[in-house]
């Protein structure tokens, strides 16, 4: 089996856990958003530290990173699949990780990350818990639900490549 997606939870320091909480209100109850702003500029830099520090990083993951990534803000009821209903609801990468900031978090929210061929099918957004998805993954968002208390809220990034880290708090594997 090879490794599809590797789950890190209590990603980032407490000191900037607290920093992303004081600065995300704005993003809680917004309306569908993408954006890069100071703060998912902030976020990815801490991101790159600390996967230099577990030995992840790529270096061509850089630039990639300023283009190919954002803020997104995900409120109730929206259908993130539906662009393309012949899959599914899935959809695959090169590679690419999300990072989840909203400050909460309860399954009966919804907004599951869900995967298709793989030995988990999906996995619950807790705050402060970073996802990478390798390349060719077939990946999705279960829509968040009315219950849910605030958006549900990430930074993404799709650099090209594959992550292998057996010491990740869930390993999914492909079948």
């Amino acid at each position: 089996m090879s490794t599809a997606a590797i789950v890190i939870d209590n990603f980032l320091s407490t000191s900037q856990w607290d920093t992303i909480q004081s600065s995300i209100g704005s993003h809680l109850k917004s309306t569908y958003e993408e954006n890069r702003n100071d703060l998912h500029t902030q976020i990815n830099s801490w991101i790159e530290t600390k996967l230099k520090e577990l030995n992840l990083w790529q270096d061509h993951w850089k630039d990639e990173i300023k283009l190919f990534s954002s803020l997104n803000s995900i409120p109730a009821g929206i259908n993130m699949e539906s662009a393309d209903p012949t899959n599914g609801g899935y959809h695959r990468e090169d590679g690419g990780y999300i990072y989840y900031i909203h400050p909460l978090w309860d399954s009966s929210f919804g907004g599951q990350l869900k995967f298709k061929d793989c030995s988990v099918k999906e996995i619950e957004p807790k705050p402060n818990r970073f996802v990478w998805v390798n390349p060719d993954v077939w990946h999705g968002i279960e829509v968040v639900q009315h219950e849910a208390v605030s958006n549900r809220v990430t930074v993404v990034a799709w650099p090209t490549g594959t992550v292998e880290y057996p010491s990740a708090d869930i390993v999914i594997n492909t079948l």
